[in-house]
């Protein structure tokens, strides 16, 4: 009975500490009113790479806090290479993506509701 008691408690705690973690941001997201192809500006998250049809990001390091993921890493777009700050907060189900040095914010993205077939 006392080995039962404490599995339940165990099952029971792992169950509440995986509820608590904000889901990964790693996938595909994209403007609201786009599609989600490379063409409409959706953006490919992986967890040491970002790729959008505007901006290639690869990342040397990343750390979490809560629902924020903070990458540190180089990005190419069309004003050429740079290194960077990434720094992605998901809330509400609309995540935003801030370059820092380089200043721009996309905000209001959202998930795409299954991968494209091709990226």
């Amino acid at each position: 009975m006392l080995r039962a008691l404490v599995s339940l408690f165990l099952v029971l705690g792992t169950t509440m500490a995986q509820a608590q973690q904000p889901r990964t941001i790693v996938g595909f997201w994209r403007w609201p009113d786009q599609p989600c192809t490379r063409g409409g500006g959706a953006i490919r998250i992986q967890p040491m790479e970002m790729l959008s049809e505007d901006v290639a990001c690869k990342f040397a390091s990343v750390k979490r806090e809560g629902s924020t993921v903070i990458w540190q890493g180089s990005c190419d777009s069309a004003e050429g290479g740079s290194k960077q700050t990434v720094t992605a907060t998901e809330v509400n189900n609309r995540l935003t993506i801030t370059f820092r040095p380089g200043g721009n914010t996309l905000e209001g993205l959202v998930r795409c509701e299954k991968p494209p077939a091709r990226y």
